[in-house]
Formats: C-alpha cells, structure tokens, sequence
C-alpha cells in the first residue's frame, strides 16, 4: 500500500520564529526527533491494536506536525485522535496510519534537507 506524500509547509515554523535562524533549527530538530519517536509509538501501538496508546501518540502529533510544517499529518493525527477517544480499536483508520507511518521518511528527510541548509 503506498502512501500519500507529505508535503512541507514551514510558514507555521517561520511565524513562531520570527525570521531566527538559530531558533528555527533549534525548534525543527527538536520537533522532528519529537514527531520520530511518536510516529514510532504509533506503529508499534497500531500493530498491537493499542487503542490508548494509537491516541496518544495520534494527538501528540497533532501540534508537532503543525511545528514540523506537515498539515496532512495534523489532519491524519487529528482524526485519529478524535476517533480513538472512545477507547476503541478502529482499524477502518488503517489508511490513514498507514500514511502517516509510511510518509514520514521522506517527510523527515526534507526536513533533515532544511536543517542542514539551515
């Protein structure tokens, strides 16, 4: 199953900033070692058919992907989040995990592209 690539948005990024480069990279690395240990969380709950655990890392995902520039995953993030509130399993969301999860190496090797151009 491939996924839908992530496209990149860094505006948010830059009007938290406000044009300090040293911030912006200090804020963007962060972020995605942030966003790399949730998508993590997230497959590893996904395959366990974890739903407090698919939730938690979902709405922590919610905001760092806002910072990271990656709408799609804040939108992805916050459906699931939204939809494991109930405590439940819903595997009708696998699409959606599944681009999220899939999507992120790329995603995460543009940003590592932009931090290294800082």
């Amino acid at each position: 199953m491939s996924a839908i690539p992530i496209i990149i948005d860094l505006t948010y990024l830059y009007s938290l900033t406000g044009g300090d480069k040293s911030f912006e990279q200090m804020l963007l690395s962060g972020t995605v070692a942030d966003v790399d240990e949730k998508i993590h969380g997230l497959n590893a709950a996904w395959e366990a058919k974890e739903a407090a655990g698919v939730r938690k890392n979902a709405h922590s995902l919610v905001s760092l992907s806002a910072i990271a520039g990656m709408p799609q995953v804040e939108g992805w993030s916050r459906t699931i989040d939204q939809k494991f509130a109930d405590g439940v399993f819903h595997p009708e969301l696998a699409l959606l995990v599944n681009n999220i999860i899939a999507g992120w190496p790329a995603a995460k090797l543009h940003l590592d592209e932009v931090m290294a151009a800082g």
